[in-house]
């Protein structure tokens, strides 16, 4: 726990400290005011008479279908703070947090209770708790809405409302921890207001309780590496067999939705069915998450390594020629006469 004296510093300096037991779960009303920081109530409030609908579900899938109309994604805007006019102003968001503002100000505005939810990603805590590398601070900000006599949790980059949910879980959507929640987006201290967000949260996550995490995926010790295995079917029971017999554990084999799947494979052994040198996916396709991929199938070996995934090229027609060649041999003895055997 962090000592009181020092969050009283946190508070006067970041913005409020990260909590999540400060909402009145009993008294939803009382969320939907909403601070002037984040933009003129009466602009607000006109946009927002126009898109409620008869229900609250017709209500937030309304906002979400306005905004999409209306705005664009610009990642130059993703690390200043903007609020509902600036957003609106720019036709533009930077990320999810003034992207959850403009949609929370609007649900509020048309009556329904909103409670702004920042959270990160359990992996990116794990590697600041133990000084792992990591590229970005990774993290997402959610809406707590009270639909339909109770609280859902909204994520409006996804448009996915999660009405099997609970004020208490800490672990949400995508294997994220919510950390703080509150009704004023700007003194909760967002990414948008970048340097101060990233010393509030180095500071919160550095102290927090392991025991509040999920296991570290991380510094788990694998026992079989994982494999994945693009083929159609006879082929891809073969290289399953013959992944499994080279002690591999095989997680999944696919045929389709390789933007779904190929990304999901990376870190790990992915087997691949090509015929005459050419995979059963388009090539574009691999090499669009595995850069010169293609360079595997012209190796003897017919493996290649990018970053950290092995790829392995079972090309199939050379072993069917091979047995095509066995029929023929086949073939050729039965058409032959009996040896003479001197009788």
């Amino acid at each position: 726990m962090i000592a009181l004296g020092f969050l009283g510093l946190v508070t006067d300096i970041y913005g409020a400290v990260p909590d999540i037991e400060s909402i009145d779960y009993t008294n939803a009303q009382k969320y939907l005011a909403f601070p002037d920081s984040l933009g003129d109530r009466v602009a607000i409030l006109q946009q927002a008479k126009k898109l409620k609908g008869e229900s609250d579900l017709t209500t937030i899938r309304n906002v979400l279908v306005w905004m999409d109309q209306n705005l664009k994604y610009d990642e130059t805007k993703a690390y200043q703070w903007r609020n509902y006019d600036d957003v609106l102003r720019e036709k533009a968001y930077g990320g999810c947090a003034d992207q959850a503002i403009v949609c929370g100000v609007l649900l509020k505005g048309s009556g329904i209770p909103v409670v702004w939810v920042k959270s990160m990603d359990v992996s990116w805590i794990w590697d600041l708790k133990k000084g792992r590398p990591f590229t970005s601070w990774s993290g997402h900000v959610f809406l707590e809405v009270f639909i339909q006599g109770k609280w859902s949790l909204l994520d409006p980059g996804t448009k996915t409302v999660y009405q099997n949910y609970s004020p208490k879980m800490r672990i949400i959507s995508g294997q994220r921890l919510a950390y703080h929640k509150g009704n004023d987006p700007k003194d909760m201290i967002m990414s948008l207001q970048w340097e101060e967000w990233k010393r509030q949260t180095e500071t919160y996550f550095r102290e927090m309780d392991e025991a509040l995490l999920p296991v570290d995926e991380k510094d788990a010790t694998v026992l079989l590496e994982k494999a994945y295995v693009i083929g159609n079917p006879p082929y891809y029971q073969a290289m399953t067999q013959m992944a499994v017999e080279s002690g591999l554990h095989v997680v999944r084999s696919f045929n389709t939705e390789y933007d779904k799947y190929l990304p999901e494979a990376q870190g790990h052994v992915l087997l691949i069915e090509t015929h005459k040198g050419k995979p059963i996916l388009p090539g574009e396709v691999l090499e669009r998450y595995y850069p010169k991929a293609l360079r595997g199938i012209s190796c003897p070996s017919k493996r290649i390594r990018i970053k950290d995934t092995s790829i392995v090229f079972i090309e199939f027609s050379e072993q069917l020629q091979g047995i095509n060649g066995i029929e023929d041999k086949e073939k050729g003895s039965a058409n032959k006469p009996d040896a003479d055997d001197g009788k």
